[in-house]
């Protein structure tokens, strides 16, 4: 079930990040797609799996809380978004301070990646499916 689920939750967390970065002109505030559609997935599925499953099912999984919390996650997300890339100057040399904060964001972006992967799993033990 749990590759099932995740399948669920990233087909659906490509196509809400695909529609809303179409419609908002954002790529999410890592400032890449793939990044932003993994992370809305991670998110789906961490959440959706621990909702009580509601709404129509496919193949024994409620995907509704799945697309509910793909929906919550990539709105949260699109407001934390930069509307504009910012302008990088390819002359400008990174300074340390901005190197340091470079460092503490992408700790604490794979902190929560991290987080949501075990939150997810942690499902499959705590309340087990029968079959």
């Amino acid at each position: 079930m749990i590759i099932l689920d995740l399948l669920v939750a990233f087909v659906f967390g490509f196509i809400i990040v695909g529609v809303v970065s179409s419609l908002f002109g954002t790529k999410g505030p890592w400032d890449n797609f793939l990044i932003f559609a993994v992370v809305v997935a991670l998110f789906a599925w961490s959440g959706g799996v621990w909702l009580r499953p509601f709404g129509p099912t496919w193949m024994g999984i409620g995907w509704f809380p799945i697309l509910f919390m793909g929906f919550l996650a990539v709105m949260l997300l699109t407001v934390a978004s930069p509307r504009k890339t910012p302008n990088y100057l390819p002359w400008k040399k990174e300074t340390e301070a901005a190197r340091e904060t470079r460092i503490a964001v992408d700790f604490f972006f794979w902190l929560f990646v991290a987080c949501l992967v075990i939150f997810g799993t942690s499902h499959y033990y705590w309340y087990p499916r029968v079959v």
